[in-house]
């Protein structure tokens, strides 16, 4: 580096210096997160070997020479700050390279399943590590005080014979059918066309439970007690399914370390009813359901951390504030001082925040905004060069304006991740910023998640919000799930074979115990037992002259018949038979 190149660096730096320390709001940025990275100390101290050197050197120099060099030196003007509308000032020229390596995105945990997920081995063991016996068996009290309240209104004695109290077999089996109901892509289809008989239907229902059956469950399914719910509502709207959600939460935390690169952002679980908390979202699908803010892995798409908007909370301990800079503050609470990035979008962006961010919790963060006062009016300027770039620095943050090719737009994205004005050349002429690519490249973390659960979608048409949770819950569990199953089989299983097997494993133990059952129909037993491959019971089967009640005429005229059909085996009377001749009947077999 030449002498006058020296001069002109170490000036503006010390002028940086300067005029960091004269301005008010310089206290939040005095110090970087590194504390052996103090810039002042190091100026100072180069200054000083600076002036060493050249107080040594210019005895060799001669006198023509050296005024030539001081006349240079004093021509070289510092470039002047860009200036934002809340006084902030941004510099043309990034910091300085020759410094310690940064320790930004050094963790210290190896990513991956953790704890006693690290044992699971089969679809059902990985999913039982989220969702624990102990949330099932809180659930499955709830339930049933439901069941006794509702058996205890009703009158009609021809209903009450599936008004009976559940068990945890047949609560797993009603999961279970939700899950296959999402692997046939059916989440909101008419629970009647999954049992229909003419060969539409999907067999596995019919053999689970009967229609009515399912349909009381899913509308007597609770997750608190509702003696103490209107206690509880004074203090909190989310009352009737908080706990649940917390434990599905700390499960999630527990069973898995996330990668260095992890993504905040905003999720929608559709719902139209009503509730006090529902948004209005126009950009999603949906538009109108709950909202959850989610913090996702970006690499392996693991949801670690989930927090629900309920609205203005009543005054007690739930009573938080819903600005974005409060959201990501809670959200980040497991992962921080990790040393991992946080990439977020518009809303969530602020300068404010990525130096909290940095100073307090030790993550670095990328994001993308345009309409905040920080940013300075040359960098909002459109009508620039497509594919230019314009950079600008502070000590801890860089801020980058990308003309696309679009006319009269330009791309605006803040970091505390990168330190220079580098181009990706992989992005050929385009040339856009590393900040821009990486930005595109850890933004859809949340997004995927939200993908992902759309696609086999467990949600059922629902007029009570805590469902609407519940089913998204369910949702996120098995992606969650798909992932450790993975990790610890090392191997990539594909969504569809897992759900599958997830859904059958939850159902099959109901299964087993219902084929024995005596009100079962034949042909539903045998069904039972083809599924499950499993013989049936040689004294529960029908036989020639007993009489036992026509599996097609309704429960209600228990019609008894000593006739079964003679494919199938089932009972059936007179008024369902079809009669032909020896002849007809010989010759519909031999075709």
């Amino acid at each position: 580096m030449s002498f006058v190149r020296e001069e002109w660096r170490l000036t503006s730096m010390i002028e940086e210096v300067l005029e960091e320390s004269s301005d008010e709001s310089s206290s939040e940025h005095e110090f970087d997160h590194c504390s052996e990275h103090n810039l002042e100390s190091e100026t100072e101290q180069e200054v000083g070997d600076l002036e060493q050197e050249v107080s040594v050197s210019n005895d060799d120099i001669p006198i023509s020479e050296r005024l030539l060099r001081e006349r240079r030196c004093s021509s070289i003007k510092v470039p002047a700050p860009y200036k934002s509308k809340d006084g902030q000032k941004w510099y043309k020229n990034a910091p300085r390279t020759n410094v310690r390596t940064r320790r930004e995105n050094i963790i210290f945990e190896k990513p991956g399943v953790k704890g006693t997920a690290k044992g699971a081995k089969t679809e059902i063991e990985c999913w039982n590590t989220l969702i624990t016996e102990e949330m099932k068996s809180s659930i499955l009290t709830y339930t049933n005080q439901e069941i006794i309240s509702q058996r205890e209104k009703c009158n009609d004695p021809e209903k009450k014979y599936y008004m009976k109290d559940t068990t945890a077999s047949e609560f797993d089996a009603f999961i279970g059918l939700l899950y296959i109901a999402g692997l046939n892509r059916s989440s909101r289809q008419c629970l009647k066309d999954l049992w229909r008989t003419d060969g539409t239907g999907v067999d596995i229902f019919r053999t689970t439970m009967s229609l009515q059956r399912f349909y009381f469950l899913q509308n007597c399914v609770r997750f608190d007690d509702k003696s103490t719910r209107e206690e509880r509502k004074k203090i909190d709207n989310m009352a009737h399914i908080r706990v649940l959600f917390d434990q599905f939460v700390d499960c999630c935390q527990k069973a898995y370390i996330p990668h260095e690169y992890m993504t905040i952002d905003e999720m929608l679980l559709a719902f139209r009813g009503r509730c006090g908390f529902r948004v209005y979202i126009p950009s999603k699908p949906a538009k109108y359901g709950i909202k959850i803010y989610a913090l996702v892995d970006a690499k392996s798409f693991y949801t670690f951390n989930l927090e629900a908007y309920a609205g203005k909370q009543p005054i007690g301990p739930y009573a938080v504030s819903n600005k974005a800079f409060y959201v990501v503050e809670r959200l980040v609470q497991p992962i921080s001082q990790s040393n991992r990035n946080l990439t977020f979008d518009n809303w969530f962006t602020s300068h404010e925040l990525m130096l909290h961010l940095l100073t307090n919790h030790r993550l670095t963060s990328t994001g993308i905004r345009k309409n905040k006062r920080c940013i300075p009016n040359a960098i909002l300027k459109t009508g620039k060069e497509p594919g230019s770039s314009l950079f600008c620095f502070q000590k801890d943050v860089t801020l980058v304006s990308y003309a696309p090719k679009k006319k009269n737009k330009v791309v605006i994205a803040m970091s505390t991740l990168h330190h220079d004005d580098k181009i990706d050349e992989t992005t050929g002429d385009k040339n856009k910023p590393e900040i821009i690519t990486f930005y595109n490249s850890t933004k859809a973390g949340v997004d995927v998640v939200d993908e992902l659960c759309a696609t086999y979608n467990v949600s059922r048409n629902s007029k009570r919000w805590p469902m609407t949770i519940f089913y998204g819950i369910l949702n996120i569990a098995a992606s969650n799930a798909n992932i450790i199953f993975r990790e610890n089989m090392n191997q990539h299983t594909k969504r569809t074979e897992f759900i599958r097997n997830l859904g059958l494993a939850l159902v099959y133990e109901h299964l087993r115990l219902r084929k024995d059952q005596k009100r079962i129909p034949v042909h539903i037993r045998k069904r039972i037992c083809s599924q499950i491959n499993e013989a049936p019971s040689p004294a529960l089967q029908n036989s020639v002259g007993r009489y036992t009640r026509c599996a097609d005429c309704p429960r209600k005229k228990d019609r008894k018949t000593k006739h079964l059909c003679a494919t199938c085996g089932k009972a059936i009377c007179l008024k369902h038979a079809i009669f032909s001749c020896k002849n007809c009947a010989d010759f519909d077999l031999s075709s």
